[in-house]
């Protein structure tokens, strides 16, 4: 069961960090700023300031 656990929570990481990263561009593209956790607080971040992200992969069992 514990190998399980641990596919489903690779899986689940790595779709919620394709989703950020896609945000980021989403936001980055159109100028928008983004609201990101910072020192305990949310802060909104201008587009202009943000990095470049790579295009997100797929997760891992997805055909």
């Amino acid at each position: 069961m514990q190998h399980d656990d641990d596919n489903l929570t690779e899986r689940l990481t790595a779709a919620m960090q394709a989703g950020v990263r896609q945000a980021r561009a989403m936001h980055k593209a159109m100028g928008l700023p983004i609201v990101i956790w910072r020192d305990g607080r949310a802060v909104w971040v201008d587009a202009e300031s943000l990095e470049p992200v790579s295009e997100p992969k797929p997760p891992a069992g997805r055909d």
